[in-house]
């Protein structure tokens, strides 16, 4: 009997901090978005979960950078370099991508709704629907067709 009631005590005290740590949710790196804008390049930074919308972003390097679940809406990242960005799940409606890099891009999941893609490159990125686009994808995800 005691060692029930010891159990049930030890049960009703560990299990909120399991629900805490569950939903613990990190945010990005504060030093990375300083870096950002201070040298307007940011390779290899953890910015998932930032947001930038409407942000002022022409020519910025964001190569390899974490953004998922990023707002990026309506911001202006003409000439970006996003080539292996993570934008898993980010919100890109209405932003200007026009002669950016998306080369090997993983936009998997994102709002892509309205966004320019104007002379963009998106050489085997993953588009949002998660069809893989082939080499020579300016403008649009082309995908291999199989036959």
């Amino acid at each position: 009997m005691k060692k029930k009631i010891v159990s049930i005590l030890t049960i009703v005290a560990v299990f909120p901090a399991l629900l805490f740590i569950g939903s613990f949710s990190y945010a990005f790196k504060q030093g990375d978005l300083d870096k950002l804008r201070s040298t307007r390049e940011c390779q290899w930074c953890d910015l998932h979960g930032v947001d930038l919308s409407g942000a002022d972003l022409v020519g910025v390097n964001l190569s390899s950078a974490n953004l998922t679940g990023a707002r990026l809406s309506k911001a202006n990242l003409t000439g970006a370099n996003l080539a292996g960005t993570y934008l898993r799940n980010s919100n890109l409606a209405g932003a200007d991508l026009t002669n950016a890099f998306l080369n090997k891009a993983n936009l998997s999941g994102a709002d892509v709704t309205d966004v320019n893609l104007t002379g963009t490159d998106m050489s085997e990125a993953v588009w949002a629907d998660e069809k893989k686009c082939i080499k020579g994808s300016i403008g649009e995800c082309k995908s291999a067709r199989l036959f």
